[in-house]
């Protein structure tokens, strides 16, 4: 695969002008398997082989995203407005994400994060949890073996599960636009998209390590030198039931289960020992946050237009501006 970065701008007789930036253009499908360079937040970052597969089903799977929710999206907006798109839908997103007050807030939760990663606070929490906490029961509801094929917590954080899972479901709106279980597919798909680049860049910004991989524990003393500051299996497992307790607010019966189970994910990090306390929070509350402005966009009239483009060439983001 090779990274391109190419702008064409075109006009059209509704006064329309659309900037299509290309991201990635897959140049040779029989090297798939060779290492490659993917897009990562703001920075291109070296992955071995299974992390590019892996970035690549992603990549992916979020543009496929923005198309297969459109449905829902005109379901949700009021009768009458025919101007609603995906596009506008999803610029609101990113832009209830890093408005003011949100930006503040994540600043409040990484500025007390650091805190715990930078201080004894983190390994002393992580020594009590090995030491008094882990057992063999603990480890088989966390994660499974390679022999182990039971359902376990650390399954709603991966992402090649549940990214598809999730974007599945919205396609149900093609045939009804209309439930429950679309209706959710598309808020945590929305949620995906708007928090995993944001939750990428905080990964390697933070850059602390795992577990036992350096003396300095989750301290933040390499920005970009490693990235593990913020667990994505955490962030990835949360926004389902985050998604699920937002479209239920007066049903405790839902919500609360749901609050727990976004946990899940995250609570196996730790007890794996592969994450630090800190890490899993951040992950959870990033997840919390992207959710939080898809409910935001639910609730607003949409106005600005970004679309996602997929080819046979490549796949990338289409700007739009009218007047």
């Amino acid at each position: 695969m090779r990274i391109l970065s190419q702008t064409v701008l075109s006009f059209n007789s509704t006064c329309e002008i659309q900037a299509i930036s290309v991201l990635a253009n897959i140049a040779d499908q029989a090297d798939l398997s060779d290492s490659f360079n993917t897009l990562k937040g703001y920075a291109l970052i070296n992955r071995n082989t299974q992390q590019n597969r892996a970035m690549l089903i992603i990549a992916f799977s979020i543009t496929a995203a923005a198309y297969i929710t459109q449905p829902v999206m005109a379901a949700e907006e009021p009768a009458g407005n025919t101007n609603t798109s995906i596009s506008t839908t999803i610029s609101n997103d990113y832009g209830n994400f890093y408005s003011h007050d949100r930006l503040i807030r994540l600043g409040i939760g990484f500025g007390l994060g650091g805190i715990m990663a930078n201080t004894n606070i983190d390994m002393s929490i992580r020594n009590w949890y090995q030491d008094s906490v882990r057992s063999e029961k603990t480890n088989s509801w966390a994660s499974t073996t390679e022999t182990d094929r039971t359902f376990n917590a650390k399954f709603f954080g991966e992402g090649k599960y549940m990214i598809p899972v999730a974007l599945l479901a919205a396609s149900i709106n093609y045939i009804d636009s209309d439930t429950a279980l679309g209706n959710w597919g598309a808020n945590a798909s929305r949620a995906y998209i708007v928090g995993l680049p944001a939750m990428w860049f905080m990964q390697g910004a933070t850059g602390a390590t795992r577990p036992g991989d350096r003396p300095e524990g989750s301290s933040w003393t390499t920005p970009f030198g490693h990235s593990n500051g913020v667990s994505g299996h955490s962030f990835v497992g949360a926004v389902p039931f985050l998604t699920i307790a937002a479209m239920n607010p007066d049903n405790a019966w839902i919500k609360y289960p749901a609050y727990l189970a976004s946990a899940a994910a995250g609570w196996s990090r730790v007890n794996d020992d592969k994450h630090f306390p800190s890490q899993v929070i951040l992950g959870w509350y990033m997840a919390w946050e992207a959710v939080d402005s898809v409910m935001d966009t639910n609730k607003k009239k949409n106005t600005i237009t970004f679309a996602p483009m997929l080819d046979i060439d490549g796949f990338g983001i289409v700007a739009s501006a009218r007047w």
